[in-house]
């Protein structure tokens, strides 16, 4: 009688480590599927940062399609700017981040 409580533990902890493990997998699989589909892709480095040509840039704030935003020190902005570009300083833009809409595309330059 020992031996088959002993296997029947033995096999709850079997089924519930593969019940962990498949919920720990569906997480990471419904987690992805968000992330492609918001279109806001993890950015680990600077060369993950997608580029747009100056044309297309041109473009699409033309159509209202995206807004500038000038991430340089705000003494440079105000020297000389975009005509309709948001000012953030990049060594604010962290703790600014909640005064930009998330549902707007905006398209930074620093130069």
């Amino acid at each position: 009688m020992k031996k088959s409580r002993f296997k029947h533990k033995k096999a709850e902890i079997i089924i519930l480590s593969i019940l962990a493990v498949s919920l720990i997998g569906l997480g990471v699989l419904v987690y992805s599927a968000i992330r492609a589909n918001t279109g806001n892709p993890i950015i680990n480095t600077q060369d993950d940062v997608p580029r747009i040509s100056a044309e297309e840039t041109y473009q699409a704030v033309k159509e209202g399609q995206a807004l500038l935003l000038d991430v340089r020190p705000a003494a440079q902005y105000e020297a000389q700017r975009v005509s309709g570009a948001v000012n953030i300083p990049l060594s604010e833009l962290e703790a600014r981040m909640g005064e930009l809409d998330p549902g707007q595309w905006y398209i930074t330059y620093c130069t």
